[in-house]
């Protein structure tokens, strides 16, 4: 089999990552924009954010989630479930007993149009306190109903499945952290900087080994071919890149898939029958606090007879024989490895629908027209 006639949306978005993060540092990290979203000394008496999405944007809030936390120095961020926020959130729940100009409601979104985007807006809205839409598109309905409006500026290009447009929200939901803990006093000028050039770096750093990861997700995609069933399974921020390929896996070849954690995995998932017919994704990160316990975990899918894929930045031999090892690039800070380590099994999937011959989104995206052919 010819990868070229293979050739997909996932792969040619993440080949287009080297230069778009020069372009998406510079339209995020701007302080003059990211000065005016919220009227003057607000961002510095800041000490409550909710962050959420749905989709493939809340993964983003998830991943991100770390990062924002260490820089902005507000500790009290959180990403509940759109439906958690929309639904079950009390004023209590949003608030914790903070003044209302001291609390940020943000809803991510590339499109900035579904109901839900609205919905979480408006509650914030009615709350009180001050809400924030960060999409692409300024004109959505969720940018009328936001108080302000954090304007990514993602270059036009491919984005289906989303791809281009989840590392754009990853990008602007630090760079908002960063400039929030600027203005705090958390960091400082040079160290928002530093951040800026670092996740410049280590993107291009990472795609400096792109086609050795891409013809590797092929190959794995060709022996994983006849599977219907997969997982993906991370810890901590890797959670949200794992939950980012299970939603690519069911966007593309349109396969059953869940997301887990190594804990979750070792009391549940290990326990279901006929693992051979269950590819594995693990995401493993080697600063992370859990790391020997996701290296047991993926012992654990080997000794089953699991088809797995394990991402890792890690040099040590610590992976089972017989495991399908993608050494990636290891991110300067470990909240960023999430920023690229959602790649190699989005190649997977990708792949994984082509060589089946089956196009994404249930057959409507023919991903090599790029067109979308409703019933």
């Amino acid at each position: 089999m010819n990868k070229k006639d293979y050739y997909n949306t996932i792969t040619s978005q993440i080949e287009e990552l080297t230069e778009l993060v020069d372009v998406q540092t510079e339209k995020c990290f701007d302080c003059e924009k990211l000065e005016n979203l919220l009227p003057k000394g607000t961002l510095e008496d800041l000490h409550r954010v909710v962050l959420t999405g749905c989709g493939d944007s809340y993964s983003a809030c998830g991943a991100m989630l770390q990062g924002f936390k260490l820089l902005s120095g507000i500790e009290l961020s959180v990403v509940p479930d759109p439906m958690e926020f929309t639904r079950y959130y009390t004023e209590w729940d949003t608030k914790q007993g903070y003044p209302d100009d001291e609390v940020l409601v943000i809803a991510v979104s590339a499109s900035g149009g579904s109901e839900r985007i609205v919905e979480i807006l408006k509650k914030g809205n009615n709350m009180g306190v001050h809400s924030m839409l960060i999409s692409n598109n300024p004109e959505s309905n969720g940018a009328k109903e936001a108080k302000t409006v954090y304007w990514v500026e993602t270059p036009a290009g491919c984005n289906t499945p989303g791809l281009r447009s989840y590392f754009a929200s990853m990008i602007a939901i630090i760079a908002l952290g960063a400039f929030i803990g600027l203005k705090k006093g958390t960091i400082s000028e040079q160290r928002f900087m530093k951040v800026k050039q670092e996740i410049v770096d280590y993107v291009k750093n990472f795609m400096l080994d792109f086609e050795r990861m891409d013809n590797q997700a092929f190959e794995l995609a060709v022996q994983m071919k006849e599977l219907d069933r997969f997982e993906a399974v991370g810890d901590g921020p890797d959670y949200f890149s794992a939950l980012f390929v299970e939603q690519k896996v069911v966007e593309c070849p349109g396969v059953f898939c869940i997301h887990s954690n190594s804990e979750e995995w070792c009391h549940i998932s290990m326990m279901v029958r006929d693992n051979e017919h269950i590819g594995t994704v693990f995401m493993v990160t080697e600063d992370s606090p859990s790391y020997g316990r996701i290296v047991d975990t993926t012992w654990g899918a080997q000794r089953l007879g699991r088809p797995a894929l394990v991402v890792t930045d890690s040099d040590k031999e610590d992976f089972a024989e017989g495991l399908n090892v993608c050494k990636i690039a290891h991110a300067p800070e470990y909240w960023m490895a999430p920023l690229m380590n959602f790649c190699p099994g989005s190649l997977l999937a990708g792949y994984q629908s082509a060589v089946n011959d089956k196009n994404f989104f249930g057959g409507k995206y023919n991903f090599r027209t790029r067109e979308f052919k409703w019933d």
